[in-house]
């Protein structure tokens, strides 16, 4: 039910993110400013603390959720849907990885029932710049994803 309007916008906004990178560039070892960047948004995150969390964006941060139409620009924006339809994340726990040379981590959303594993719901890859994350995409295809990252299938 996406309009072809809204199709062309998204594909704007990819060239236009797609563009602004330099593919050739080698991504390094995280900085130690960095690391304490993704300790602190790992601590925000599972204590679901979102204004700790929307601090640690850049004024220009996005955040999607392929293959959903799902596209935010703004700490604001993240705040906005992460206290409301994205509640759903609180409780949440994370385990790190890597995906193309980005910090990524497995998110594990909280049982439905006291007593019950946290369950797989998506791949969160980050994109940093310096001190603050430019990007956070959120890939819900873990039945293929996880177990391509060797991700566990539930946590206890």
């Amino acid at each position: 039910e996406t309009s072809v309007a809204a199709v062309n916008s998204a594909l704007q906004r990819a060239r236009a993110t797609m563009a602004a990178r330099d593919p050739e560039r080698p991504r390094g070892p995280l900085s130690g400013d960095q690391s304490i960047l993704l300790d602190r948004y790992v601590d925000a995150f599972e204590r679901y603390d979102v204004d700790a969390l929307t601090r640690l964006l850049r004024d220009d941060a996005t955040m999607s959720m392929p293959p959903y139409a799902l596209w935010l620009r703004g700490p604001e924006a993240v705040r906005a849907w992460l206290l409301g339809r994205g509640i759903g994340c609180r409780g949440s726990r994370l385990v790190p990885t890597a995906a193309c040379g980005s910090p990524a981590f497995g998110q594990y959303r909280p049982p439905s029932e006291p007593g019950g594993r946290h369950t797989p719901w998506s791949l969160i890859v980050l994109e940093l710049d310096g001190d603050k994350i430019a990007a956070m995409n959120y890939f819900l295809d873990v039945g293929h994803l996880f177990p391509r990252f060797g991700l566990p299938t539930e946590l206890p």
